[in-house]
C-alpha cells in the first residue's frame, strides 16, 4: 500500500511538473518560430539575475539588454557573453557603459529605440538553433513604467512581428 502511495504521488509530481508553465517575465517562453525561441526575462533587473538566465541557456543568444544604469558592473557577465552571446542589442537610452565594457568582445552591438525595432533586428540576426534573450541587466530606464510593462512590450511585439 505504501509502495503504491509513493507511485502515485510521484506521478501526480512529474505530471505537475510538465504542466508547469513558467514565470511571467522570468525565463519566459514567448515563441518558437523557425527554430529561434525568444524568452523575456525582463525581472532580471541586475547582473546576478541576467547571469543566471544566460548560464541557462544551452544554445547561442542574441542578447537584448539595458536600461538604467547606474554604475553597474557587468564583469560577471563576461565570460558567459564570451560563450554564448553573438549579438547585444541595448535598449536603454545610454548604453554607453554596456557598449564600451562589451565592445571588444562582442563585435555585433547595436541599438535600438523601442522594443519593437529590437525584437525584429534580433530576429533578423538569428539563425535556427538561435535564443533570443530579453534580459537588461538593468532597471528599466524612462521608456517603461516597470519590469513588468517592459516584459508585456517584449511580449507583444514578438506575437506582433515574428
Amino acid at each position: 500500500m505504501n509502495a503504491e502511495l509513493i507511485k502515485k504521488r510521484r506521478r501526480n509530481l512529474r505530471l505537475s511538473f510538465r504542466s508547469f508553465k513558467g514565470v511571467t517575465n522570468r525565463l519566459e517562453e514567448i515563441r518558437i518560430k523557425n527554430d529561434v525561441i525568444f524568452i523575456n526575462d525582463s525581472k532580471a533587473q541586475n547582473v546576478n539575475a541576467t547571469y543566471f538566465a544566460l548560464d541557462s541557456i544551452r544554445k547561442p543568444v542574441i542578447w537584448i539588454a539595458g536600461g538604467e544604469d547606474n554604475g553597474t558592473d557587468y564583469w560577471e557577465l563576461m565570460s558567459l557573453v564570451r560563450q554564448k552571446v553573438e549579438a547585444i542589442i541595448m535598449i536603454g537610452e545610454d548604453n554607453s557603459r554596456l557598449i564600451e565594457f562589451f565592445a571588444p568582445v562582442i563585435k555585433e552591438i547595436y541599438e535600438a529605440e523601442n522594443m519593437e525595432t529590437a525584437v525584429a533586428l534580433a530576429y533578423r540576426l538569428s539563425e535556427p538553433g538561435t535564443s533570443v534573450l530579453l534580459s537588461p541587466a538593468c532597471k528599466p530606464d524612462m521608456k517603461y513604467a516597470d519590469y513588468e510593462d517592459r516584459g508585456e512590450q517584449f511580449k507583444n511585439a514578438v506575437l506582433k512581428r515574428i
